[in-house]
């Protein structure tokens, strides 16, 4: 039989993955809006520039995210 504990456990795990997929939903679509508010504001001409900084800004975010949160733990 399954302790207490371990359902409790288990139960803090599924809540917790469940948000993390509602995050990464969230995320991937502020992403798409960002990118489509940088079409609409501005010039045609300056939309790539500003789509290669956004992503970049993104890139080292989650490189920063990355090495603090996993990288940390392995240590």
């Amino acid at each position: 039989m399954v302790s207490r504990e371990k359902i409790e456990d288990y139960f803090y795990v599924g809540v917790f993955l469940i948000a993390m997929l509602f995050s990464l939903i969230a995320v991937y679509q502020l992403y798409f809006s960002i990118d489509r508010f940088i079409g609409i504001w501005f010039n045609y001409r300056y939309q790539p520039i500003y789509q290669a900084l956004f992503s970049l800004s993104v890139l080292a975010i989650s490189v920063y995210l990355i090495r603090e949160r996993l990288i940390k733990r392995k240590e």
